[in-house]
């Protein structure tokens, strides 16, 4: 696939960067070098635009500056208290590059600023990069949406705080170190992928590269597949004591067993080795029907599955679709790594658990799939603002040099990996410079983010993502390690390539794996 050549060092910064900063009057005189004393001397910096920026603490300690601010303060139409909350790490040995740290969940606050998304066993700042964060303009613990009340809080989370942060931060950037970054870029996961994708979509000259884990880029229909999925578990949930359904009994932890047994059988073997984890999740054909229970057979042994339970695993692995055949929601994977854990159980129910989680996901057990959209819509019409799937138009984005390296586990219990792949695969449509400004990593074993029992999540996206981005070399394999099986190393491969064992040397060694389509 023919890759653009990559962008001249500077250039970018030129038409992006430089467009967004302003200029910066220190309160103070900086010291000529960072390091403690310059950090002090940001404790009175200014930025024209930001009227009432305070620059609430500044502190220097293993080698970085940490500032930390707000700005935008006001009293929204709910009596609120809102500002916009942001920090920024300046290492002393700066490599003359800025990243920005998306978010996650509702955010509501202000994440340390090291950049871990995708970047191994090394965050960004211990790199040398410049790094910032926010909490997208409210503040909040949890799942606490009661910002969404007040408009500008809700804009500011939709859309308009990180960039607003971004102008900012990288003027605290250039005061400090007396340059501009030559190259920016952007690091995050879930909400912090939808983000990125947010960032490329409508300030496509902002960043140069960026790395976007499993995006919550349409939660709206996300939550209404899961929210029917819950429905159909509901209905074979038995009542506990306290009057509300016990999903527990749906399953027994036999039952459990064979569900993930049953993956591995159809699927384990498909890339060369038997190993737990299922690798070429593209060709995996599951069929629940083959745990079901023979005439007489019982099938609370946890050697088989009623006619109801298969039905319901067969549910949980379809796309969620409406009476009229209309895809609402793409399938989920299968990864046996779904099944570890009873409270994860199998996919979307992860997110019944939640503190806050609406009360009909766990008492309906009748919703149909346009009940589920309807009661979506009535209960976050706001949640359209922030949706990214279907705008793939990124020329400007790609026509400047722009690089994004998505990826997603495929045993994510929230948003589908398949989700993912689908926008990946609409912007390989768009063809020309669109196509070749993305790729893609499916992460076996790895549930939201990170984790999972047999979850390959250490691997390091970043280093390859400034090879692509300043170098032109185009993204190759990538190897991962996992916290949870001592010892285990595979190649990540570019979809839709996956790792395929080589059928001799050590089957626990990433070198004896090459990546085949």
């Amino acid at each position: 696939m023919q890759r653009h050549k990559p962008v001249p060092s500077g250039t970018r910064a030129v038409v992006s960067a430089a467009t967004l900063i302003t200029a910066v009057v220190l309160g103070g005189a900086a010291a000529a070098t960072p390091g403690a004393e310059a950090c002090t001397g940001m404790q009175g910096a200014s930025v024209a635009g930001y009227a009432d920026l305070r620059i609430n603490a500044t502190t220097h300690a293993d080698g970085r500056c940490l500032i930390e601010g707000s700005f935008e303060h006001r009293t929204g139409v709910d009596g609120v208290d809102y500002f916009i909350g942001f920090a920024v790490a300046l290492p002393d040995a700066w490599n003359q590059r800025f990243l920005f740290q998306g978010g996650g969940g509702l955010n509501g606050s202000v994440r340390p600023p090291e950049g871990p998304a995708g970047a191994g066993d090394m965050p960004a700042v211990e790199r040398g990069f410049a790094v910032a964060s926010t909490d997208s303009g409210h503040q909040g613990v949890g799942w606490d949406s009661s910002f969404k009340a007040d408009q500008i809080a809700m804009l500011n989370f939709a859309n308009d705080a990180v960039p607003k942060v971004d102008t900012l931060a990288r003027a605290l950037v250039e005061s400090y170190y007396g340059s501009a970054p030559h190259h920016a870029y952007w690091a995050g996961c879930s909400t912090g992928g939808r983000e990125g994708m947010m960032m490329a979509q409508r300030h496509p000259l902002a960043f140069d590269g960026m790395i976007i884990g499993a995006p919550a880029m349409r939660t709206d229909q996300s939550n209404t597949a899961l929210s029917h999925m819950a429905s159909a578990f509901n209905a074979l949930a038995a009542t506990g004591a306290d009057g509300t359904l016990d999903r527990s009994t749906v399953f027994t932890d036999a039952q459990r067993s064979l569900i993930a047994e049953g993956m591995l059988a159809a699927c384990d073997g498909n890339d060369g080795v038997e190993d737990g984890m299922i690798f070429d999740t593209m060709s995996c054909a599951f069929d629940p029907a083959m745990l079901a229970c023979g005439d007489g057979a019982a099938s609370g042994d946890g050697t088989c599955l009623a006619p109801e339970q298969v039905a319901l695993v067969e549910t949980m692995f379809a796309p969620t679709v409406d009476s009229t055949g209309y895809e609402v929601y793409p399938a989920y994977p299968v990864d046996a790594d779904v099944m570890a854990t009873p409270e994860r159980g199998i996919p979307g129910l992860f997110r019944f658990d939640r503190e806050n989680n609406l009360q009909y996901r766990n008492t309906i057990t009748d919703m149909s799939v346009e009940d589920a959209v309807a009661r979506g819509i009535r209960s976050d019409r706001q949640q359209w603002m922030v949706n990214t799937r279907l705008w793939t138009n990124l020329t400007s984005f790609a026509g400047n040099g722009g690089r994004i390296l998505f990826y997603h586990g495929t045993a994510d219990p929230w948003f589908s990996a398949l989700d993912t792949v689908g926008y990946y695969e609409d912007l390989q449509a768009e063809g020309g410079a669109v196509a070749d400004a993305a790729a893609l990593y499916l992460v076996p074993g790895m549930g939201h983010c990170r984790g999972g029992s047999t979850a390959l999540d250490q691997f390091d996206l970043l280093t390859s993502l400034v090879a692509w981005v300043e170098d032109g070399t185009a993204p190759t394999s990538v190897e991962a390690t996992s916290a949870a099986v001592e010892g285990r190393s595979r190649p990540l491969c570019p979809y839709p390539q996956h790792a395929q064992y080589s059928g001799s040397g050590d089957s626990e060694d990433a070198a004896n794996f090459a990546c085949v389509d």
